[in-house]
């Protein structure tokens, strides 16, 4: 919904207000955002298409979950309440891990998104058959090795949403993940 209301931030990160995630988006107010990298026993990473009706980047892959985080939410609960929105998985906070904080800002045409970003993995048995898709905001998903993953970011893939200092930050840190397959 546009009219979520966010926390408003300074350029260091700090809340210095409550405003509506459409006006920040319009005024390129800075708010904050979570990302999450869901890989599965296999070593595969879950990539969702973004939905056609999405503000940027409609119809672009991008990282497993993404989303805001409403007023007030700390960016872990934010994290778990849009895994289950977006992709209908249960969680529990300890199976988030914290890989990363970037700055992020994108613009595109009149839409202009200032992001402190949180990145975290998840590691979990998840099967591509129980996912439910929030239509809404992802229009399909797809499991990929993580090495395909690497080369899509490392090229910069027109397909894939262009997150890449996060990129350049965390593909290290997945690289050395190391998966215990059950």
């Amino acid at each position: 919904m546009d009219d979520e209301m966010i926390d408003l931030l300074d350029e260091n990160g700090n809340v210095v207000g409550v405003q509506s995630k459409k006006m920040a988006h319009q005024t390129g107010a800075w708010h904050k955002a979570v990302h999450i990298y869901l890989v599965n026993n296999e070593g595969e990473i879950l990539l969702q298409k973004r939905s056609a009706n999405k503000d940027i980047f409609p119809n672009v892959w991008d990282v497993s979950v993404g989303g805001h985080t409403d007023a007030g939410e700390k960016n872990i609960e934010t994290a778990q309440r849009e895994l289950e929105e977006e992709l209908g998985v249960k969680s529990n906070l300890d199976d988030f891990q914290f890989l990363t904080q970037t700055k992020e800002i994108l613009k595109t045409g009149k839409y202009v998104s200032s992001e402190f970003v949180d990145a975290f993995l998840v590691v979990k048995d998840v099967r591509i058959e129980n996912i439910v898709l929030q239509e809404a905001e992802v229009a399909d998903i797809k499991f990929v090795k993580l090495e395909e993953f690497f080369e899509m970011a490392r090229r910069k893939d027109a397909a894939l949403f262009p997150h890449y200092d996060e990129y350049e930050k965390i593909l290290p840190i997945l690289e050395n993940l190391k998966i215990s397959k059950k």
